[in-house]
Order: structure tokens, then C-alpha cells, then sequence
């Protein structure tokens, strides 16, 4: 005789099913051995308790993921990972606190980034994006977390010296600092590019040749991907604005949608990346697209918005610009007026 299970066991059930990736209320329904009506009902309930979500709505083609709300886009990780994250954001912030130093979100995540990156440990396998900042754990870092050591890392010793040594080589930089030599040595040239834009869009004068030179240097840089064309199409269809724009005006009279619109289009291109770097981890396109499906097209969205406003500033300037006419064409505008085509 089959033992019933109560709602809280088979909402635990739901939950575990949806550990590895997202299912639909079929897949779930034949994993817990429920009935289709029950298993909906508690995901409705699992949903309002902000334990999972609704990624996919159709019918009876609904589909749910699960939230872990630690992980970015809430890719999963395994319990394992998931401690030895913990332990290293532990470490990290405590030996910054012996330095007197409240670490924020970018310091913490940096840190981490350089330990996994460097370090020849069990730490080296832990998984690492790039997103619009630049590299950073899967995990993310919450310098306001508890974080406790859960388990003992391997080489324990040898990673506090690391960490201790990196934060006294790196106490008296600011955090874009951190941010821009972080891109050097763990992003491919476009985060560099990027970084090198934007201080140049932040100086008082705004020199064309040094605009267009990092420009140009992006386009070359940006990626080619046939699954995603839109990434080179935005990049070019961008550059080729501002340098239309730089015919009508000095570039500073647009200052503030120039950086608007790369804001909109360096998400999108950072959503790619993000996409790109956890492929490897997984290989199935549709789960994959999930994950992240929802979040390039609203990027894509947004880009696209902000590129046909800002196209439509250079349009304005084209409608409004004042036609220089040679006395030639004005004769010959004077001898044609009256001429109808009957003669």
C-alpha cells in the first residue's frame, strides 16, 4: 500500500525536481508520482511563496523553475559549489574586516573571482560568468550576508595568504580601479573598451578623433555570432549614428543620450557574454534559453528602443539643416519653374 504524502512533502518533492533545471507540470507530475490538478496547485502556492516561478505559460505547457535567489538569472549550483562559495565569501570578508575595510559588492566578488582564477585548488572548478561588469562568481557576492564556513576548503591556509595579499596590494584602489584592471586581466578587450569609453565620455571636452578611435576599436572587437547578429548589427548601427551626429553638432551637445544609448546596448552585449560563459556548463540550447531567453529579448528590447530614438535625433538634424544652393542650380531653378513637360 502506497504511504500518502502531505502537502509539505510533496511541495519538498516539487522543489527537488526543479533543483537541476526547469520542467513543466507534466515532467514534475511524473517525477513526484502525483496528479496533474495537485502538482499545479502546490507550484501555484510554491510560486506565491517566492520558492519558484513561472517561466513559460501555455495551457497545460506551463513551465517553472525554481528560485534559489543566489545565483544570478537563478542557474543552479550544486550543494557542494554552493558551500565552497559560501566558505570563500566568508574568508574574504572577514580578513577585509581585519583590514579595516568594509568590503562592498565589487570587492567581495573581485576577490573571489581572483582566488578561483588563480588559485590551484578545489576553488579553480567553481564557475565564473562574465556580465556587465566584468567576471564574477555564479554565486553572487552579498558582502551583507551571514556567510559561515560550512565546510573546511583544501589548502585553507594557502587561500587566507592569497586573499591577505590581495587585499593589501589592492586597499588604496577605488572600486572602478578594481573594476578596470580586473577587465585586463580576466576579460576579453571589449570590457577594456568599454572602460576606456566611458572615462572619455566623462572629461570636460569630448575630443571627436579619441571618441571614434575607441569606436572603432570596440567594432573590431565586438563579436560576430551568427546565432546572435544583433549584437554586431546594434555595435555598428551605433557607431555609425554618432558619427553622422558629429557632422551636424560637436558630439558634447549629445552627451547624455550618446551614454544612454551605449548603456541600453553594453547590457544586451553583457547578456550575451553572460549567455556565451555558462554554455559550457549548459550545453542544452533550450534549457539554456530558459534561463536566459527572457532577459536578451527584453535586452535586445531595450537596445533596439534606444537606437531608434536615438537615430531619431540625427533624423531631426537632417530635416532641419539648411540646404546650400549654387547660383547654377538657382538659374536653373528659375528657367525650370514655369516648365510643365508639354513643350
Amino acid at each position: 500500500m502506497a504511504i500518502r504524502k502531505n502537502p509539505e512533502q510533496i511541495k519538498e518533492e516539487i522543489l527537488e525536481t526543479l533543483k537541476e533545471k526547469p520542467l513543466s507540470i507534466e515532467q514534475i507530475r511524473l517525477k513526484v508520482e502525483s496528479n496533474w490538478s495537485t502538482v499545479s496547485t502546490y507550484l501555484e502556492e510554491l510560486s506565491k511563496e517566492g520558492k519558484v516561478k513561472e517561466i513559460i505559460s501555455a495551457d497545460k505547457a506551463k513551465i517553472y523553475q525554481r528560485v534559489f535567489g543566489d545565483t544570478y538569472f537563478d542557474i543552479p549550483i550544486t550543494d557542494e559549489e554552493r558551500k565552497r562559495f559560501r566558505a570563500l565569501f566568508s574568508i574574504i570578508i572577514r580578513k577585509y574586516k581585519d583590514a579595516n575595510i568594509t568590503p562592498n559588492k565589487t570587492q567581495l566578488a573581485k576577490a573571489a573571482v581572483r582566488v578561483i582564477k588563480t588559485s590551484n585548488n578545489s576553488l579553480s572548478g567553481l564557475p565564473v560568468v562574465e556580465y556587465i561588469y566584468g567576471a564574477i562568481p555564479l554565486m553572487i557576492a552579498n558582502p551583507s550576508e551571514q556567510y559561515s564556513e560550512e565546510i573546511k576548503l583544501e589548502n585553507r591556509t594557502n587561500i587566507i595568504k592569497f586573499i591577505e595579499s590581495y587585499i593589501e596590494e589592492t586597499k588604496e584602489y577605488s572600486t572602478k580601479k578594481i573594476k578596470e584592471r580586473h577587465h585586463v586581466e580576466y576579460c576579453d578587450r571589449l570590457y577594456s573598451l568599454n572602460d576606456d569609453f566611458l572615462k572619455l565620455t566623462e572629461s570636460k571636452e569630448w575630443k571627436k578623433e579619441e571618441v571614434f578611435k575607441i569606436l572603432d576599436s570596440f567594432f573590431i572587437a565586438c563579436p560576430i555570432d551568427e546565432e546572435f547578429k544583433e549584437v554586431f548589427t546594434f555595435t555598428e548601427r551605433f557607431i555609425s549614428i554618432v558619427r553622422k551626429l558629429s557632422y551636424f553638432d560637436d558630439l558634447e551637445k549629445n552627451r547624455t543620450k550618446i551614454l544612454l544609448t551605449f548603456d541600453a546596448l553594453w547590457k544586451f552585449i553583457a547578456t550575451y557574454k553572460f549567455y556565451k560563459s555558462i554554455e559550457n556548463r549548459i550545453p542544452d540550447k533550450d534549457i539554456l534559453n530558459l534561463y536566459l531567453g527572457n532577459a536578451l529579448f527584453v535586452r535586445k528590447a531595450c537596445a533596439e528602443e534606444a537606437l531608434s530614438d536615438f537615430y531619431s535625433i540625427y533624423w531631426s538634424k537632417i530635416d532641419n539643416r539648411e540646404l546650400k544652393i549654387s547660383e547654377k542650380a538657382m538659374s536653373a531653378r528659375e528657367i525650370m519653374q514655369g516648365w510643365t513637360g508639354e513643350n
